[in-house]
């Protein structure tokens, strides 16, 4: 009985010592003790200290600006077809809960362009939006409820990607970025920082929106807003916009003329990681929605040898070279 005792207090005695060994090896001064002690024991945010962030993400504005993009294709649309309108707005949701009650108004559209105009609607915008007439000149566009939902989840799981990519970059330890559970707090996300004594800095970068969106080249780069005008003039061709860039590593900076409305967004992107093409270059491969895959398609076809600005929170990152090959369509630096 004694003997089995000894055993098993060598046994514990034996696995303390390896667990001591393998969070502080061996030091040979007090210094690399401590440098091994914080190397390998994490305190958490309840030992530790540090901040704890509760981020409210505006569903709304995902929806407005769902419906903006909507808006801008639709009337290019309609105008390359000859349909006339006389107005197309949108409403604004005030907050959260009504996010989903989203919906376009058109008016004016003549009753001999109805069923052209019903058409282009349905062909376009039918897997997302609900058409009905308000009377035989005015149409109504809603979101489907299907589809508010999965903007809901979608702009969430972005949102909180987005955070923990920020924190990352900042090199941050032991952090966590989660959605809030409770229907009161569906839209909340909880960012615990163990260790960070500043949390104004983190709140102020984590502010920056992030949004990624690819847009048609019309002209650029030039070295000013200025000069991107005399380019053209001094006025800007049909649905296009000035975009300025500050200069910053990987990036000359610049003015551009870009296509108002942006070809696809980061809301459209559904998967994306970097990868090595059979030369050991790096590229981006992403899978889009149904929708923005024909969107990219189309464009991308009829564009290829042209640039496509790829924009970041309305600074232009790059604007690879649209090139085919057999396979696929690929953007070359």
């Amino acid at each position: 009985m004694g003997s089995n005792l000894k055993l098993k207090a060598l046994f514990i005695v034996v696995v303390l010592l390896a667990c001591v060994y393998g969070i502080i090896g061996l030091p040979t001064s007090k210094e690399q003790l401590v440098a091994n002690w914080n190397k390998n024991i994490h305190l958490g945010l309840d030992l530790k200290g540090g901040s704890q962030l509760v981020l409210q993400v505006q569903i709304q504005d995902a929806f407005k600006a769902e419906a903006d993009t909507v808006i801008q294709r639709l009337k290019d649309q309609l105008t390359g077809k000859r349909v006339t309108f006389t107005e197309m707005t949108r409403n604004d949701p005030p907050d959260l809960k009504s996010a989903d009650s989203i919906q376009i108004d058109v008016k004016g559209v003549p009753a001999t362009s109805a069923g052209d105009f019903r058409a282009l609607v349905n062909d376009n915008f039918g897997g997302v939006w609900n058409l009905t007439s308000v009377n035989s000149t005015d149409y109504r566009l809603t979101m489907k409820t299907s589809e508010a939902l999965k903007l809901r989840q979608d702009t969430l799981t972005q949102s909180m990607n987005t955070i923990e990519k920020k924190i990352n970059a900042l090199g941050l330890a032991e952090t966590s970025v989660q959605q809030r559970g409770g229907s009161t707090a569906e839209s909340e996300l909880l960012v615990q920082l163990p260790g960070v004594d500043d949390p104004a800095r983190i709140k102020q970068i984590l502010k920056t929106a992030a949004i990624l969106e690819l847009y048609e080249v019309i002209g650029g780069p030039y070295s000013s807003r200025d000069e991107a005008l005399s380019s053209k003039g001094g006025v800007l061709p049909l649905n296009s916009q000035v975009v300025v860039s500050p200069a910053r590593a990987g990036s000359p900076g610049g003015a551009y003329i870009l296509g108002r409305t942006p070809v696809v967004t980061g809301r459209d992107l559904r998967d994306a990681s970097p990868q090595q093409d059979q030369n050991g270059r790096w590229e981006t491969r992403f899978v889009l929605t149904q929708d923005a895959a024909r969107r990219f398609e189309r464009f991308t076809g009829a564009n290829i040898g042209k640039p496509l600005a790829i924009v970041l929170d309305k600074n232009v990152l790059s604007a690879p070279t649209i090139q085919a090959d057999r396979k696929s369509t690929r953007l070359n630096s």
